[in-house]
């Protein structure tokens, strides 16, 4: 909940200063952000025996570091063209060190336990 406020408050704040116009910007924003995001949800897969492990406990550290570390690299070359130019095509690179990162924390032990769900029983 608190990300989406988080989200919903920057949306906010680049539709009205009017920098949202600016699309190729956005989307930029945007592919920088979800690269490392599926690429940590890739991981989890294969590491869960390529199924879905079901929700897990508390805050998934591994996941957090793994989409943060990413997504500053992808947005590097936003920031400093001359110098970061080379880290290209960024999305795909940052989904490469979502899914690296990701595995690598959670075999360190800073993945939560998934919770065990029970079927609904039917009246």
């Amino acid at each position: 909940m608190v990300m989406v406020l988080i989200g919903a408050v920057i949306a906010i704040i680049l539709a009205a200063t009017g920098v949202a116009l600016n699309l190729a910007g956005v989307f930029s924003i945007i592919g920088a952000s979800f690269g490392p995001i599926c690429g940590s949800m890739v991981a989890d897969y294969f590491l869960s025996g390529k199924k879905w492990a079901g929700p897990r406990k508390g805050v998934n550290m591994a996941g957090y570091i793994a989409w943060a570390v990413g997504f500053i690299v992808a947005i590097l070359p936003m920031v400093n063209a001359a110098k970061f130019g080379w880290i290209t095509p960024a999305p795909v690179i940052a989904f490469i060190i979502g899914f690296i990162l990701y595995a690598l924390l959670a075999k360190a032990g800073l993945q939560p336990p998934a919770i065990q769900l029970t079927p609904e029983k039917k009246a």
